[in-house]
């Protein structure tokens, strides 16, 4: 049985369609849970599109005058739910907002803002649109009651 999460390191590689490239501690590899290469081969596929669909929100989020928050609350969302998954397999990521920032052009104090913003409102429904970004970015918005 799994007791301990280990960190993972995402790197740059060079093959295009495989951009990614996942890293452990040799510890993992006497862990009794499986194959460590199948999972970090899983960790980088999933990174990967997690990356593409985080462009494409944020290019989606550039081209919005208004900047709706709904946008970001995605971003978040989909972070939250990749960091979820790669814990649920034993992992979690080293130095996520520095890498998340590396990988999306997304500064690491915007990231780390939009996942607080995300955790902080845990259903998009809570979202307002016609509330700027601006001020939930800002945490000038409290959650509905």
């Amino acid at each position: 049985m799994m007791r301990d999460k280990f960190p993972i390191r995402i790197i740059r590689g060079d093959n295009p369609k495989s951009p990614f490239k996942a890293t452990t501690v040799l510890d993992r590899v006497s862990d009794e849970c499986g194959s460590v290469r199948q999972d970090l081969s899983l960790v980088e596929r999933d990174y990967t599109a997690l990356v593409l669909t985080i462009n494409h929100f944020a290019e989606a989020a550039k081209s919005d005058k208004r900047k709706d928050p709904r946008l970001y609350w995605r971003i978040g969302d989909e972070i939250v739910r990749f960091l979820s998954r790669i814990e649920s397999i034993g992992f979690y990521l080293s130095r996520q907002n520095d890498t998340l920032a590396r990988d999306t052009g997304i500064s690491k104090s915007s990231t780390k803002k939009i996942l607080t913003f995300r955790r902080r409102f845990p259903k998009v429904s809570l979202v307002n649109p016609s509330i700027p970004w601006a001020h939930y970015r800002a945490n000038k918005v409290a959650l509905p009651e």
